[in-house]
């Protein structure tokens, strides 16, 4: 009886040795983004281009930069022109008022309204862009975030200034746009809140997003007026003042974007 049972003894101690020693024990990675992503450890920073951008004139560079396990800084910086969606639709509104010198009387700007480019020749600007992000989904810059946005746009036109052409100062004034250049500037500073979603892949990143918020602007447009109270009465030629004159808006702006990058 006593060596059967020291055989079963030496036989649970073997099975439970044995068992100890094969145990394999594995530890999983931390999965940092999702199987579609291939993204190497320690590649913080991504490079980006917004490749539909000239449609409102902007020509930006984009760098995004990973700050800790939620947030990033992308900054941007770029040049500006002509931009085509802002010109739409101020030509179809038509909502731009200038501060005239003249006030409240009835002389007429005879030079074209701001942002008409029939005459007017979009110059090289410049904007900048500051966004912090937030990354709710999976570690930034991968998945979906939630932004604030801070931009600043600065557009340069220039017209030729409006001269009479007819000599004779008994007929008609015939003015063309002969005259020297004048230029005219437009600042667009945007303040807005960003949803948006970024995919990163092998070494491209594609992100998307929509923006609302509140739209400054500050600009100057040339003017042309025929100052008919200050002209002496007779034959004589019209008195014409022109300048500068000052306009602002406020107005709610609405924003889709999409950045291509590359992560390194």
């Amino acid at each position: 009886m006593k060596s059967i049972f020291t055989l079963l003894l030496f036989s649970f101690a073997t099975i439970c040795f044995a068992q100890k020693d094969t145990t394999i024990i594995v530890n999983l990675p931390n999965k940092k983004y999702n199987n579609k992503h291939k993204k190497a450890t320690g590649e913080e920073n991504i490079l980006k281009i917004a490749p539909l951008g000239f449609t409102s004139g902007t020509f930006p560079v984009y760098y995004e930069r990973i700050i800790n396990d939620f947030l990033t800084v992308q900054a941007g910086i770029g040049a500006t022109s002509r931009n085509y969606i802002r010109t739409a639709i101020q030509q179809s509104v038509d909502d731009i008022k200038p501060n005239y010198p003249w006030g409240e009387s009835a002389l007429i700007d005879r030079a074209d309204n701001a942002l008409v480019m029939t005459n007017r020749k979009p110059a090289l600007g410049y904007m900048l862009s500051v966004q912090p992000r937030l990354y709710f989904e999976s570690d930034p810059p991968d998945g979906g975030y939630l932004g604030i946005s801070c931009d600043f746009y600065r557009y340069n036109f220039a017209i030729p200034g409006l001269v009479n052409t007819n000599t004779d100062p008994t007929a008609s004034p015939n003015y063309q746009y002969k005259g020297i250049k004048n230029k005219e500037h437009e600042n667009i500073s945007d303040f807005m809140v960003c949803f948006g979603y970024q995919d990163v892949y092998d070494r491209l990143s594609l992100d998307y997003s929509m923006g609302l918020g509140i739209r400054n602007v500050k600009g100057s447009k040339y003017y042309y007026a025929e100052d008919y109270i200050n002209t002496p009465p007779g034959p004589g030629p019209i008195n014409i003042i022109e300048g500068f004159a000052p306009y602002k808006q406020s107005l709610f702006n609405f924003n889709i974007g999409i950045k291509v990058g590359y992560h390194f």
